[in-house]
């Protein structure tokens, strides 16, 4: 059974401190209804599966935050979110339901955005990879409308410093989505988009590449217990990685 199952089993929500374990107990009851909220108790899901829903729930938590970060969530913001759910992450009609409804808790509580990225940093700071994606993801949702709000930096920010990324990361993330979001992708962005810069050796954008693939590279998110359902995410960035690194050594034949 996979990391949803546990999460419906209603265990697992009561077994974690803070906002993330109050926004599950209320996703579970929103999602799937009493009749299958007991059908599995506690103890019924392994670390991996823990660590997925968590991820998971941590992530549509901290959405629900950027999407409110103007005050209120638009008919656009949420269609955003719908997308997001189909095309970059594939999720299938239960695990979307659960993902909105997480959303749904999340903006409406009284924690803040920085209440929620502390937890997970507090989770998984040590995990810098993790947190990269985690970021990355984030940037994703944020520039959904092909804009980076204030409100939604001043919360990337926040989330920076709870994940303990170092600035010359985040520099990188945002130069890349950013300039990604623009009429047309220029070559600097492309070595924006490997985290070097344009008069690096072909040595050291290839030892780049190698770093970033294998940040992205689906076994590698797998292995670190991360919501399968993120590694069509995962496989996207990948794509996008290996086309800026094609189109820099075209460029440099």
């Amino acid at each position: 059974m996979g990391w949803l199952s546990g999460v419906i089993g209603g265990g697992l929500g009561a077994m974690i401190a803070g906002p993330f374990g109050a926004v599950m107990g209320a996703a579970i009851g929103a999602s799937m209804g009493n009749s299958q909220k007991m059908s599995r108790g506690v103890g019924g899901f392994n670390q991996s599966q823990q660590r997925q829903a968590i991820f998971f729930t941590a992530a549509f938590s901290m959405v629900g935050k950027l999407a409110k970060a103007d005050g209120r969530v638009c008919p656009d913001e949420i269609a955003a979110i719908e997308k997001i759910s189909k095309e970059a992450l594939g999720l299938d009609a239960q695990t979307r339901a659960y993902a909105i409804n997480v959303f749904t808790q999340a903006k409406d509580r009284p924690e803040s955005f920085a209440d929620f990225a502390r937890q997970f940093g507090e989770l998984f700071a040590q995990d810098q990879q993790l947190c990269n994606f985690m970021m990355s993801f984030l940037f994703e949702v944020a520039m959904a409308d092909g804009e980076l709000h204030p409100q939604e930096e001043t919360m990337l920010l926040e989330a920076k410093t709870a994940f303990r990324l170092p600035e010359s990361i985040y520099q990188s993330l945002r130069s890349r989505y950013v300039g990604l979001h623009s009429s047309s992708v220029s070559l600097s962005k492309h070595y924006e988009n490997l985290g070097v810069s344009s008069d690096a050796t072909t040595a050291e954008i290839k030892k780049a590449y190698r770093q970033k693939a294998t940040e992205f590279h689906p076994d590698k998110i797998e292995g670190k217990g991360l919501p399968p359902e993120f590694i069509k995410f995962a496989n996207d960035q990948l794509a996008e990685i290996n086309g800026s690194y094609d189109a820099i050594m075209a460029a440099r034949k």
